[in-house]
């Protein structure tokens, strides 16, 4: 039986719990969060799994086994180092799964590294959408085709906070690392978040990857359902619905109609995180980015939107307020 842990018990640990409770592999669970608000929502969502399950819920560090199997971070980006450094320090773990945005501040990052490196723990990133089917199909038929472009539209779907997905899909996609990331784009007018305490975006983030594979990214003003994502090459495209009517249309350059027009299958966190675990139980590795691939994507995306920051704030904050 493994023993696993989540640290962070809110909307997006208690969707990680669900996942582990669908894993085929036997296993008891810690969930650790000082909120008991939170542990409640991890409790309820916890019985929507149908099945016996061996569910602890903690609000401390005090009485933890000394190993885990597996460890899900689900905290805000605010705490994720210290919560990283003292799980490594006072704790063994097998495989280690953080959640992004990372880190709020760029010092953090190597740090970090730093302190993986010595613990010897493998880690990967959550950037799930390398698991969505029909993006590992997209990557099957640009296998070899080069440089990419990708284009990101929606309105407040959260540029700070979500931004880094669309990016690291881009390096997946594209088969390649980012070169740059310009702000210049952004609104000048930061926006609260719907999470307490950090800020949001909206605007347009572009780049390109060291192939020549180029990205922008876009969260406009005001309230839509949907959301796009156009993936081209010389000769093809694609087009993804996200959200509404999720859809994707497939388009070879010079033809009149779309071809292969299908609905998508939406995937949850809770069904993601689930192939997750059975995969590292059964593989030892996972189809997420390394903490190192993430962090190549990561580093400028937090560069670049802490000087759009200082230059709305009129500041020299080292502290990007997005998690």
């Amino acid at each position: 039986m493994k023993t696993n842990l989540i640290i962070g018990a809110g909307q997006l640990g208690s969707r990680h719990l669900q996942g582990l409770l669908n894993a085929k592999t036997g296993q008891q669970v810690y969930v650790l969060d000082p909120s008991e608000q939170s542990l409640e929502i991890a409790k309820s969502r916890a019985n929507e799994v149908p099945g016996e399950h061996v569910v602890h819920y903690v609000t401390g560090w005090e009485g933890l086994p000394s190993s885990f199997d597996l460890v899900i971070v689900a905290t805000g980006a605010n705490v994720r180092k210290q919560i990283v450094t003292k799980l490594l320090a006072e704790f063994k773990v097998a495989y280690l799964i953080l959640e992004k945005v990372l880190f709020q501040d760029l010092a953090s990052y190597n740090e970090v590294s730093e302190i993986i490196k010595q613990s010897s723990v493998p880690t990967w990133v959550n950037h799930a959408r390398r698991m969505f089917g029909h993006y590992q199909e997209i990557k099957r038929q640009l296998t070899g085709k080069g440089a990419i472009k990708m284009h990101v539209i929606g309105a407040n779907w959260g540029l700070g906070c979500n931004g880094l997905h669309f990016i690291d899909l881009c390096t997946y996609l594209g088969g390649s690392t980012v070169k740059n990331i310009s702000s210049d784009w952004i609104d000048d007018e930061l926006i609260e978040s719907k999470r307490p305490g950090y800020m949001e975006f909206t605007g347009t983030i572009k780049g390109t990857l060291e192939n020549g594979s180029f990205f922008s990214v876009s969260s406009f003003k005001g309230e839509s359902k949907l959301l796009s994502v156009l993936i081209s090459t010389a000769d093809e495209s694609w087009h993804i619905e996200e959200a509404a009517n999720a859809s994707l249309f497939y388009q070879k350059i010079g033809s009149e109609t779309a071809d292969n027009k299908q609905p998508l299958k939406v995937e949850y966190q809770s069904s993601l995180t689930a192939r997750l675990a059975d995969d590292l139980f059964s593989k030892g590795s996972c189809l997420l980015p390394t903490y190192d691939e993430a962090c190549a994507s990561h580093v400028p995306f937090i560069d670049a939107l802490l000087k759009k920051y200082n230059d709305i704030i009129e500041g020299e904050t080292k502290i990007c307020p997005i998690t």
